[in-house]
């Protein structure tokens, strides 16, 4: 994924043209995204306020048709329970005739024919057993029947309700109404598809009616995963006739609104899920998406067209500076427009015209000006080395050493006739190490055992190139301005390792050292008067610390440290250079 990231940010940014275009495309979008956002939050409030009005309503209507229906019902039992007729035939002190029976018959559809519709059945019982059972509907199975259960009545003859096993039946008791003597009982099974009616079904909302138990008198829908207990619960919460928003599995957020009747037996509850509601601002919110993303599209590819011919000028600009980056200054811009692409091409046909300039009359004179301080950095080592191995002979001589006189002679030859033999200024190593025996063959002959050497050189650097003779001034100093002037034997070390930034090699000697400032001097190349004469300016250090940074750069060259009485390392910083380089 960050690579991914990075290789998009590489491509659009490396072109100032996809960088307006993606700057465009994500100003339309963010615009388009705002519109989006502000219009869904605005019409979803303004719905929400309206569904809520709408919804408390609606709920309101639908419990006033629950309690009509109820109303109607009551008073139509209270219609067949007095009626004279009916009490004349169930007050008869002998068990009632077929023709008896038929008449009651009659009777009762009589007084409930205009009504039929809100009923399936009419069950008529004496006080014994039933009379008869009127059909209405189209419930024909026989376990839905009524039995005979006078338990099942009110004692005072009041008109209840009850739901048995889903089915809504109205019962009441038939007395006698002089005497108040049970005469019988009459229960109605309500047409659940006619209460259904009365609730104004809607498809995307669920409304359930309850009685005071939690019992569904009819609901709109009875399996759509709601929990209609907990419902129940949630609504009994609610303030009657106030819709809100509550969190109801599994539709989550739902608009939820409840009417208790005024009988207070029965609970309307309505639920709506939030996003059918939302159904509305999502469309707007969405044609608005795809009337942005159009836009957005039909900008991109304008703006890819018409930019075109505003960038190219850059284009030009660009593939004139790639040809600057490889050292071709003679090519000019033609940018004929009077605009600030213009401006800049004719600056940059000035710069390359002061460019050609500086190349031509200023930088061929200072690298002709670096090539003869380099020579002459070159030059000075060879002397200064040939005069400091003279210096020691001459002081063989003053001991009448003619033995060691000869072996300092024949290594000294040894440098001198591999100096001339090989003119190359990048040596390898390993050639260097070869001049630095030499001179150590030179010195022990000197010093006898008095100085003991050590050289640890990593194997891997011995075949990189560094400067020739770069080595040995700084071995020579460690000897001659270190070592001698103790008291007392010394210890001499080389050593060479290969590390991350090149090659460093270190010369270390136990020798009398130096103060800081001292060294400062030697490599800054200041005269000092801590070195007499006959043993050197202590120039050659200055020397190859120049002669190094002239040819690798200033990060490159000698670093010294040293305090008196405790020795000098001097560290040498060269690249890991594998072939040799060029150098007039």
């Amino acid at each position: 994924m960050k690579q991914l990231l990075r290789n998009l940010n590489d491509y659009f940014f490396s072109s100032v043209k996809r960088e307006m275009m993606l700057m465009v495309t994500a100003t339309i979008v963010l615009v388009v995204g705002a519109i989006v956002i502000v219009t869904y939050n605005v019409s979803i409030d303004l719905q929400m306020k309206d569904a809520k009005a709408n919804d408390a309503s609606k709920v309101r209507i639908i419990g006033d048709n629950i309690d009509e229906t109820v109303i109607n019902i009551n008073r139509l039992m209270d219609s067949l329970t007095q009626d004279t007729e009916v009490q004349a035939l169930l007050d008869s002190p002998s068990k009632l005739l077929i023709s008896e029976v038929r008449q009651l018959e009659d009777h009762f559809l009589s007084k409930v024919m205009y009504s039929s519709d809100m009923f399936n059945s009419i069950y008529l019982f004496d006080t014994s057993e039933q009379l008869f059972h009127l059909k209405f509907g189209s419930r024909t199975n026989d376990q839905e029947l009524l039995n005979y259960n006078k338990y099942r009545y009110d004692t005072i003859g009041r008109t209840t309700w009850r739901i048995d096993n889903g089915v809504v039946y109205v019962d009441k008791t038939l007395r006698q109404r002089e005497s108040l003597r049970t005469l019988g009982y009459i229960s109605i099974e309500i047409n659940k598809e006619y209460l259904r009616h009365r609730l104004q079904l809607e498809g995307n909302r669920f409304t359930y009616v309850y009685d005071e138990n939690g019992g569904i008198l009819i609901g709109s829908h009875e399996d759509r995963g709601l929990n209609t207990e907990e419902l129940f619960a949630q609504a009994k919460l609610e303030q009657n006739g106030i819709s809100n928003v509550v969190k109801i599995p599994p539709y989550r957020n739902m608009l939820l609104t409840t009417h208790l009747s005024d009988y207070g037996k029965w609970r309307v509850v309505s639920v709506v899920p939030v996003k059918e509601i939302a159904r509305g601002p999502e469309l707007i919110g969405l044609w608005i998406a795809i009337i942005g993303i159009l836009g957005a599209l039909s900008g991109i590819v304008i703006f890819w067209y018409s930019s075109s011919r505003l960038i190219s000028p850059l284009n030009d600009l660009k593939k004139l500076m790639d040809l600057a980056d490889v050292d071709n200054f003679q090519h000019q811009a033609d940018i004929r427009r009077r605009d600030e692409f213009g401006r800049l091409g004719r600056s940059f046909n000035h710069m390359m015209r002061k460019i050609n300039y500086l190349i031509s009359e200023v930088y061929q004179k200072e690298i002709a000006q670096k090539e003869s301080e380099y020579k002459a950095l070159k030059a000075q080592i060879n002397p200064h080395f040939l005069y400091n191995t003279l210096d020691t002979i001459r002081w063989l001589a003053m001991y009448g050493e003619t033995g060691r006189i000869e072996k300092v002679a024949v290594s000294l030859a040894q440098i001198l006739k591999a100096s001339l033999m090989n003119s190359k200024d990048m040596v390898p190593i390993r050639t260097e190490m070869e001049f630095i025996d030499a001179y150590l063959a030179i010195q022990k002959n000197r010093f006898e055992n008095r100085i003991s050497v050590s050289i640890h050189m990593d194997e891997r650097i011995m075949d990189l190139m560094i400067p020739r003779f770069v080595l040995q001034p700084i071995v020579e100093n460690s000897f001659i301005h270190g070592l001698e002037q103790k008291v007392g034997e010394g210890k001499l070390m080389i050593q060479g390792s290969l590390g991350v930034n090149g090659v460093t090699i270190r010369v270390i000697d136990d020798g009398v050292g130096m103060e800081e400032e001292r060294a400062q001097q030697l490599l800054e190349g200041r005269k000092t008067t801590a070195f007499s004469s006959t043993t050197g300016t202590g120039s050659g250090i200055n020397n190859v610390h120049e002669r190094i940074r002239t040819l690798f750069g200033e990060s490159y060259g000698l670093s010294i440290d040293s305090s008196p009485g405790s020795g000098t390392i001097v560290e040498v910083a060269l690249p890991a250079k594998q072939e040799q380089m060029a150098v007039t």
